[in-house]
């Protein structure tokens, strides 16, 4: 049969089920039956029979999609008054069906070529339409440029349109940890050092003397302003911490998840116990962390090692030499170390580390300030970072960074 051409069910069959065989290349075209009312229009869409669709309720029209075919089946004395008409469909998402192959054998007396398609992605291949009480056959090849949309609109049915994209969420407001390390980020370009990576420890007094700074909340304030130095600096963005006293001792490292509410859990007031731990007294003994900073230490570094070191002084006569002692031991390693006085106690050496002889690399540096609250980020980041640049610089002339 030719696209309008007709003919009676009964001049090609006796029978009242009636096989129509569609032959498809490729594979993945889909077939479907659209039951439509004396209108032409879908009025039950159980009556759209496709794969994902395979029987009409009482069974009237069925399909069997194989390979490279699709097998409908359609018991016309069974279907109910209500439909009076049969559109058999093809229809592909992206194939033009011009380079398609499409047949459709009706009872196995009529074949329907579906040629003279082009861009078409769908096409309503034949009709089966009640006609004087009877059914017919109609040879249609209707194609649709717009696929089987168009197809379903021009046969009465509602197509869901594509919904437009959501609209993407609105950026979250920055926490203060990602505005910080922003900050940290423009004082390290501003050094020249933005591509650094170092390792970040941090050291903070607990001896009695810095009880008023844990109980206003300017110990938590100061850490949550230096965990972004980490976040910033090392791949990890993990701050491994120290707390000191009369002793010392070594906490969970710090992160942008667990910095808030850190001192509080962890050593609430100078005296106390350490992390649920025995507690590390009350005094100041600088020299111990730092030895037992070094303890750690690996026998030599493959990334520099920034230590930030929180006291409020009270440092003088042995701890001094000391610590001038240590500075001497480690400045041919790749470690530099950065005091910041953080009260109105004496510093002892720390004020005079530029004077400190013996040294491979000036490796350490020092600011003070009595109320870190009194200044802003950018200003205690050009502070804690400032000297270690020229450091860097230093440590790779003398070999003691690649």
């Amino acid at each position: 049969m030719v696209p309008g051409e007709r003919a009676p069910i009964a001049t090609l069959t006796a029978k009242r089920t009636i096989e129509i065989v569609v032959e498809h290349q490729p594979d993945d075209i889909d077939i479907a039956a659209f039951g439509l009312g004396a209108d032409g229009r879908i009025g039950d869409d159980r009556y759209v029979v496709l794969f994902s669709n395979r029987r009409s309720p009482e069974g009237a029209i069925g399909i069997d999609p194989q390979a490279g075919r699709s097998v409908l089946t359609i018991a016309l004395d069974a279907l109910p008054a209500s439909i009076a008409r049969i559109a058999i469909t093809a229809a592909h998402d992206t194939l033009a069906l011009g380079r398609a192959r499409l047949s459709a054998r009706v009872a196995d007396a009529v074949t329907i070529e579906a040629t003279g398609l082009g861009d078409e992605r769908a096409v309503t291949l034949l009709d089966l339409y009640r006609h004087g009480g009877d059914w017919r056959v109609a040879a249609v090849v209707q194609g649709f440029a717009e696929g089987l949309a168009a197809l379903v609109r021009h046969l009465g049915g509602e197509v869901a349109e594509d919904a437009p994209p959501p609209a993407p969420p609105a950026p979250a407001p920055l926490s203060k940890v990602d505005l910080r390390k922003q900050q940290v980020g423009v004082t390290l370009a501003k050094l020249g050092i933005d591509s650094v990576r170092a390792e970040v420890l941090l050291v903070i007094d607990a001896s009695g003397s810095m009880a008023r700074l844990f109980a206003d909340g300017t110990v938590q304030e100061t850490v949550e302003r230096i965990v972004p130095v980490a976040l910033r600096l090392d791949d990890d963005g993990r701050l491994d911490t120290w707390f000191y006293a009369a002793k010392c001792r070594q906490v969970d490292p710090l992160d942008a998840g667990n910095v808030e509410g850190f001192v509080a859990r962890t050593l609430p007031y100078p005296g106390a116990k350490v992390a649920g731990g025995p507690g590390i007294g009350a005094g100041n003994n600088e020299p111990l962390v730092m030895e037992a900073i070094l303890a750690r230490e690996p026998a030599r570094r493959t990334q520099p090692l920034l230590i930030l070191f929180l006291t409020d002084g009270g440092i003088s006569g042995s701890k001094s030499e000391a610590i001038k002692d240590l500075l001497r031991r480690t400045s041919d390693r790749a470690i530099f170390w950065q005091y910041a006085g953080i009260g109105r106690a004496g510093y002892g050496i720390l004020r005079d580390l530029d004077t400190i002889d013996g040294r491979l690399v000036d490796n350490a540096g020092f600011f003070a300030v009595d109320d870190l609250a009194s200044i802003g980020d950018e200003e205690l980041y050009q502070r804690l970072l400032g000297e270690f640049p020229a450091w860097l610089k230093a440590a790779r002339a003398a070999g003691v960074l690649a």
